[in-house]
Formats: C-alpha cells, sequence, structure tokens
C-alpha cells in the first residue's frame, strides 16, 4: 500500500481510543478508571489503541465496563446496516450524536425524577396545610 493510501484511510477511520472516550464520559467514568478494570497500563492501551494491536480479550473487556456489544469495535464506523442486519443493542459508538443524545436523555430522565420528587414534596406540603385548616374549623 503506498503512502497516500495509507493516509486517506487514516482520516476516513476514526480513532478507536476517541470513541472509547466519549462512550466512558457517558457513562460517567474515566480513561484511568477503564485501564484499571482491564488490568493494563495507560501506555500500553494506547499504543494498542494507535498500533490497531488490541487483543480481542482486551476489547472484550472494554466492551463489558462499557456496558456495549464486542461486535460495536467492528461495526461500520458509517453505521450503514445491511438489509438482514438488525440492531442488537444500538450503542453506535462511531456516532458521537448518538452518545451526547443518550447523556442528554439520561441528565432529562434525572431531572424529570427531580422535578417529580419535588411535586410530591410540595404536594405532602400542601395536604398537610389543608388537614390543618380543616383541624381550626
Amino acid at each position: 500500500m503506498d503512502d497516500s493510501v495509507h493516509i486517506e484511510l487514516e482520516h476516513t477511520i476514526p480513532n478507536l481510543k476517541e470513541r472509547i472516550i466519549s462512550v466512558l464520559r457517558a457513562r460517567n467514568l474515566t480513561y484511568e478508571q477503564l485501564v484499571d478494570y482491564i488490568g493494563v497500563t495507560e501506555k500500553a492501551l494506547d499504543e494498542a489503541l494507535e498500533q490497531i494491536t488490541i487483543e480481542i480479550r482486551t476489547l472484550e473487556l472494554i466492551s463489558k465496563e462499557l456496558r456495549i456489544p464486542l461486535y460495536s469495535f467492528f461495526r461500520n464506523p458509517n453505521g450503514e446496516q445491511g438489509a438482514q442486519e438488525h440492531p442488537f443493542y444500538n450503542v453506535n459508538i462511531w456516532a458521537p450524536e448518538e452518545i451526547q443524545l443518550r447523556t442528554e436523555n439520561n441528565t432529562l430522565r434525572d431531572e424529570v425524577e427531580r422535578l417529580r420528587m419535588e411535586i410530591a414534596k410540595k404536594e405532602l406540603f400542601i395536604q398537610g396545610l389543608e388537614n390543618q385548616l380543616k383541624k381550626k374549623d
């Protein structure tokens, strides 16, 4: 393969480490926590990702920690699916927009739950005030 083709491929293939880090952020985890979990040094993992020499066992550990299917690492980076392919666990690590939307959805769900709790507290307070007014009558 000549250098021009190699350079062109480097620009079209997403950086696996960046994708892993974006999923880590979405899961509120750090790269250091991942390194500790899989039992390698940060330098060793960086080199394996950079040189694309990472072992399948390591990818499997990463997929377990990130709670994404192993096949996500082998998936078409452009997100194109064949006619027979059905999404299994629908986490596309190649789409930062999807990760961002999932993170925003989780944040919104947390906010909705917090507001529900706040409403429940206010309703209990109002109910207590109503009971006090009834006792006075």
